[in-house]
């Protein structure tokens, strides 16, 4: 018992640590090598004067940020009211739930390999995780959480990030990452707007899983949605989250930074978690990529990424909010580094076009995604998300904002929610925009007793059309289905060629998948279909897949309901074709060409370094602005 709690003062990883009180009961334990080593633990020992230097914040002690009693020798008194950082493990006891740092004898907080997504993640010690029932270690969650439903913690956040960083703190906790916001819009499957979605509808709120029990096929039950909600919960970022560098190798383990590391958007190596899931395993358009990619480094790196760029760099926030969805701060950032190209878009014939409709091209992550029966967190769900159907398509397609009239790359793919009861019919293309909405709050941790949520339809970019409840599948009853469409927003690189916009108002595209959940499959299977969107509607068609074997216990309408009926996504009556003139593109094309051919060869004959220079980026306005270029090219001379 002594040796465990002495153990649990090195949560201190977390923010903050010893300024440098030599007599402080923290550091006259911590800071003593052969201590440590005598009560079994050398991996706990911290040399204060590394802490104090990694730190680097002045004037705060250990218990500024880990609470506890500095003053008391005796083990218990110590300690309590630690909060502690801990794992959340998948087992015959556990069902992603959370267990202390004793399962991997407080293996320190230190990046371990190379592959980003889990240098913080463990294996559990056997003997231990055999007494506790623990079969693996799914995430790290550093102590400003909810060891309950893994949620952010704000009255953590407050007595320890909070007590030298108030207006923060604050602000944090009244933004839509710090009280998860917008997720909590999504009230249940058939809300309309904002629709069913990929993650689901917001399982923590009591109020919604009754109103989705009652819209539901079969037993839904409340052990069910407190899974799920702690699933949800571990994308959604803490102050440790952002701002505490665990990924980073140190001496003392307590780096910290005031502007977060692309690592940490991406779940600071605790998985795919934060922006890596919707970025990467979900959209398929992401900003790291590589290893976060689905399928795994088969996708081209975003140009910016492979430049050095961070996050912060076109993404700035204000009072620890980066605004909605749909703003055109980002948009605007490009003005930063591309100000001649910028300038020639605004003042040009693309000017509603957004520059990731032009410089995004194949996209990866999910082809499909089926929410049916199966196991979720470690045990059975009427609703676990059915998701790995990883591939490619070739392109993404361009889609009119019906709000802000600019033009954006969204994927749509089949979705669907088995075992929904409640009548929907066909809808029109949505933006999932929420209507003003009063939610209870977690008072229990911090959180108000009410907020209020809402996104204007100007204010988001993602899309939905729902295409009504559909029945014929077996025990799973009716699947409420519809085309998710998610704007693509990274990975940004070489455009597409003019002609994949403007040989044909027809959108098409191609998409492949492989299949391989072994909860539901003995083996892979593989697939592929076809997307056509036109003035119309838009069609999936071409359906192929390879044989399915299923797994025991297992219905192909749990997790792919396409392989029974593969008609249920074509929707007609939804202009979806790409608007341009023919005759003044054709015009325009020559114009482009001649002048194409006239700046290749100015580019090739000069010697003027800093001419050539200005030369090229000319050449590079003229693929946006042949207008504006030519014009550049004359006040050049």
């Amino acid at each position: 018992m002594r040796k465990s709690l002495l153990l649990l003062v090195l949560i201190l990883f977390s923010v903050s640590a010893f300024a440098y009180e030599e007599d402080s009961s923290c550091v006259r334990c911590h800071g003593d090598e052969i201590m440590m080593k005598e009560l079994g633990y050398p991996q706990l020992y911290l040399d204060p004067s590394e802490v104090d230097a990694e730190v680097n914040m002045g004037g705060i002690s250990c218990v500024s940020c880990h609470l506890g009693n500095s003053e008391a020798m005796n083990m218990d008194d110590a300690h309590k009211g630690m909060p502690r950082p801990f794992y959340a493990a998948v087992g015959k006891n556990h069902k992603y739930q959370a267990v202390g740092r004793e399962i991997t004898n407080y293996d320190p907080i230190q990046p371990k390999g190379t592959n980003r997504t889990k240098v913080l993640i463990r294996k559990p010690d056997p003997e231990k995780a055999k007494e506790l029932g623990i079969k693996k270690i799914i995430q790290l969650q550093y102590h400003d959480r909810d060891p309950e439903t893994m949620a952010y913690n704000p009255e953590i956040a407050m007595k320890t990030c909070g007590s030298c960083h108030e207006d923060e703190v604050t602000d944090y906790n009244k933004s839509g990452m710090g009280l998860n916001k917008y997720q909590r819009g999504f009230t249940t499957w058939t809300s309309s707007p904002p629709g069913p979605q990929n993650c689901g509808y917001w399982f923590g709120d009591q109020e919604n899983v009754e109103a989705v029990k009652a819209e539901a096929h079969g037993e839904y039950t409340d052990k069910m949605a407190a899974g799920s909600a702690r699933g949800c919960n571990k994308c959604h970022a803490s102050c440790n989250d952002c701002h505490y560098e665990g990924f980073k190798k140190s001496k003392a383990r307590h780096s910290f930074t005031a502007s977060p590391d692309k690592l940490s958007c991406y779940g600071s190596g605790k998985g795919t978690i934060c922006h890596a899931g919707p970025m990467d395993r979900r959209r398929g358009a992401g900003f790291l990529r590589q290893e976060f990619a689905f399928p795994v480094n088969e996708l081209p790196r975003d140009a910016h990424e492979e430049a050095g760029l961070n996050c912060s760099d076109c993404h700035t926030f204000k009072d620890h909010s980066y605004g909605h969805l749909g703003s055109e701060d980002a948009r605007q950032s490009c003005q930063s580094c591309h100000t001649e190209i910028y300038d020639a878009i605004k003042a040009g014939d693309h000017q509603n076009v957004d520059c990731t409709s032009c410089h995004i091209q194949e996209v990866g992550a999910y082809q499909f995604t089926f929410w049916g029966p199966g196991k979720s967190e470690g045990q059975p769900n009427k609703f676990s998300k059915h998701k790995q159907f990883y591939g490619k398509r070739d392109k993404p397609m361009l889609v009119k904002h019906p709000e802000t009239g600019l033009w954006i790359p969204l994927k749509p793919y089949p979705m669907g929610t088995m075992g929904i009861k409640k009548e929907m019919e066909m809808e029109g293309l949505k933006l999932r925009s929420i209507e003003k909405t009063e939610v209870k709050g977690k008072t229990e941790i911090g959180e108000p007793e009410s907020f209020i949520v809402e996104r204007k339809a100007d204010q988001v970019n993602d899309m939905y059309i729902i295409t009504g409840t559909h029945d014929g599948f077996d025990d799973n009853d009716k699947m409420l289905a519809w085309i998710q469409m998610d704007k693509m927003s990274h990975s940004i690189g070489d455009a597409r060629d003019c002609d994949s916009c403007h040989s044909s108002h027809e959108q098409n595209f191609t998409s492949w998948y492989t299949y391989m959940n072994p909860a539901d499959v003995t083996k892979p299977f593989n697939g592929s279909y076809t997307i056509k969107a036109d003035k119309n509607g838009i069609t999936f068609d071409n359906f192929t897949n390879s044989e399915v074997s299923l797994a025991k216990g297992r219905k192909i309408s749990d997790f792919a309901p396409f392989l029974i009926n593969n008609t249920l996504w074509n929707v007609k009556g939804i202009d979806l074709e790409i608007k341009f003139d023919d005759k003044k593109y054709a015009e325009g094309r020559g114009e482009f060409l001649q002048l194409s051919a006239k700046l290749h060869d100015m580019i090739n004959k000069t010697k003027d370094a800093d001419k050539k220079k200005q030369l090229e980026t000319i050449k590079a306005v003229a693929n946006h602005n042949a207008g504006y270029a030519a014009k550049m090219l004359k006040e050049l001379r």
